[in-house]
């Protein structure tokens, strides 16, 4: 039998307890060195990560023009400069910034603090865009740690043309000095979601000379091109449009006088041109809105009141309302009514008068071609208030259209149950209702396209940056609100308006037309403060078509 002496076990549970202590002391050192070589590795990688922003290119906005399309707003590559303060000594960061901030002629100071503040950093930007003179002098500097870079910025080729339309691009500062664009408005506002692009980045490992050694793919990202978009608009219309109506609100210009247009293919609902015009008392002239020169216009040069402002239309609206009381039988177009010669004073109506004209007995054709306010209001009798909302609603009077801009107005129609005997005989001439150029626009291409309400189409297609089609356009129906004949009959009756009627200026030379003119006034507070309509304050309209035939 083995004979084990006394304290033996002892020293053997010692030496084994002092051996797992240093099993643990080394793996513990592993591990405290694995963690320190980790830690230098990755501030190593911080050191010597190299980050190129990649910059993506925002969508184009295109407008047609004599069978193809060109530029309404792009974007064009600019250069900017940029410095790496870890590349630089202490002692050096002044002189750079000096250097740097000479030739963007900018303040070397505040360049030095801001290069001090981001030692640790790889990329600091100068918001500035360069003239080749100065990036060639950049380069003279032969600075590894000044360099040039470049990013998209947007462009408006063609000026003012439908620049409330088209809206425009601020930039704007974000965190860490860079800029990025920001949408103002118009379609750069409501297509922001299609144009956006997505910056991407490269990423390198580099060495203290900040040449790329080894490409980090796992934190790179590509950049992502915005689409394109296609509109309806044509430039040529467009042109015209805004020709005519600068001339007409210089001719009739007063105090904060406007003018709003549009012109659409009623068998389509395409908007082939939109223009929205101001007359600044402040300076005495119209000043169209530039996008290129967005931060010198006002807030009224940028207003598209085409879509945001509603008025009462007054007399244009006389045909959507005689053609609907054609449509629902309480009259045909040669059914007469008494004018009362020329001064009705309705039951619960009011006083209505047809500003000193004297008829007698009018047809329904004849009330519209020579504008009787009386005719009008005998006929709304007829159809009672149920019937003249519902005409309202179905023209689309109280709702926005849904075409392709933002902030667009649904008018006002006040609900049926405030409707009384002065909304029944004032609603078929245009009054106690509100509604947009562009609302009115739609309502008469139902008349000229045989009775269909449209939706208005802005953006014919829609394209990635390859050019491959991702949306295109098509003609939606809204509703219907007159059958084919009565649709025709109305626009035959509207065209007699510019034959023998109040819409003879307007008559063409080289195509037959139709059309209804009205002079509404404006409403607003009075001198007691009460609600009424204004002294001298009035909107001069006109709806028509040609030629008569399409």
């Amino acid at each position: 039998m083995k004979r084990v002496l006394p304290g033996t076990w002892r020293c053997d549970v010692f030496f084994g307890l002092l051996m797992l202590a240093m099993v643990a002391l080394s793996v513990r050192l592993g591990l405290l060195l694995s963690d320190e070589r980790s830690g230098r590795l990755r501030a190593a990688q911080r050191q010597f990560r190299m980050t190129h922003p990649l910059s993506a290119r925002r969508g184009n906005l295109f407008i047609r023009t004599a069978g193809s399309y060109v530029p309404l707003a792009t974007s064009t590559e600019k250069p900017y400069c940029f410095v790496d303060p870890f590349l630089l000594r202490d002692e050096e960061i002044s002189p750079t910034a000096v250097a740097v901030a000479d030739i963007l002629n900018t303040d070397g100071v505040a360049l030095q603090e801001r290069l001090m503040l981001k030692r640790e950093s790889r990329f600091v930007e100068i918001p500035q865009v360069l003239t080749d003179e100065q990036a060639t002098a950049l380069r003279a500097l032969r600075n590894p740690a000044v360099g040039i870079y470049y990013e998209w910025r947007r462009d408006y080729p063609n000026g003012p043309l439908a620049g409330p339309v088209t809206g425009f691009c601020r930039l704007d500062l974000i965190d860490g000095g860079g800029e990025t664009l920001v949408p103002g408005g118009g379609l750069e506002l409501s297509m922001q979601r299609r144009l956006a692009a997505r910056d991407g980045r490269r990423v390198v490992l580099a060495d203290a000379s900040r040449r790329p050694i080894w490409p980090l793919p796992y934190e790179s990202r590509p950049p992502v091109d915005g689409q394109n978009i296609y509109l309806t608009l044509d430039a040529n219309i467009q042109g015209y449009l805004e020709t005519a109506l600068t001339a007409s609100v210089e001719k009739f210009h007063g105090d904060k006088t406007w003018g709003a247009g549009i012109v659409a293919d009623p068998r389509t609902g395409e908007i082939l041109a939109m223009a929205s015009v101001y007359y600044d008392p402040r300076v005495g002239k119209i000043v169209p809105f530039d996008p290129n020169q967005y931060s010198t216009s006002s807030d009224e040069s940028r207003t598209n009141r085409a879509i945001v402002l509603p008025f009462e239309p007054g007399s244009v609206a006389k045909p959507l309302f005689a053609a609907a009381a054609v449509e629902t039988g309480v009259a045909r177009w040669d059914t007469q009514f008494f004018c009362e010669n020329g001064l009705y004073l309705a039951p619960g109506g009011g006083k209505i008068s047809d500003h000193g004209q004297r008829y007698g007995y009018l047809t329904v054709t004849d009330i519209v071609v020579h504008s009787s306010n009386i005719g009008m209001a005998k006929i709304g009798e007829k159809l009672g208030n149920d019937r003249l909302y519902q005409i309202a609603r179905s023209y689309g009077f109280g709702e926005p259209t849904g075409v392709d801009l933002p902030g667009e107005s649904p008018g006002q129609l006040r609900p049926r149950n405030r409707w009384d005997g002065y909304s029944t005989r004032r609603v078929p001439f245009g009054q106690e209702i509100s509604a947009t150029a562009m609302q009115l626009v739609m309502a008469f291409c139902s008349h000229a396209n045989g009775g269909l309400l449209m939706r208005p189409r802005l953006v014919d297609r829609v394209t990635d940056a390859r050019q491959q089609v991702l949306w295109q356009g098509e003609p939606a129906v809204v509703r219907r609100v007159l059958s084919p004949v009565v649709a025709e009959q109305s626009v035959r009756v509207m065209a007699e308006v510019v034959e023998r009627g109040t819409g003879k200026a307007c008559k063409l030379s080289q195509w037959t037309s139709f059309g209804k003119t009205g002079t509404a006034q404006i409403a607003g507070r009075g001198p007691d403060g009460r609600f009424t309509y204004l002294d001298g304050a009035f909107v001069g309209s006109f709806v028509g078509g040609a030629p008569v035939s399409q």
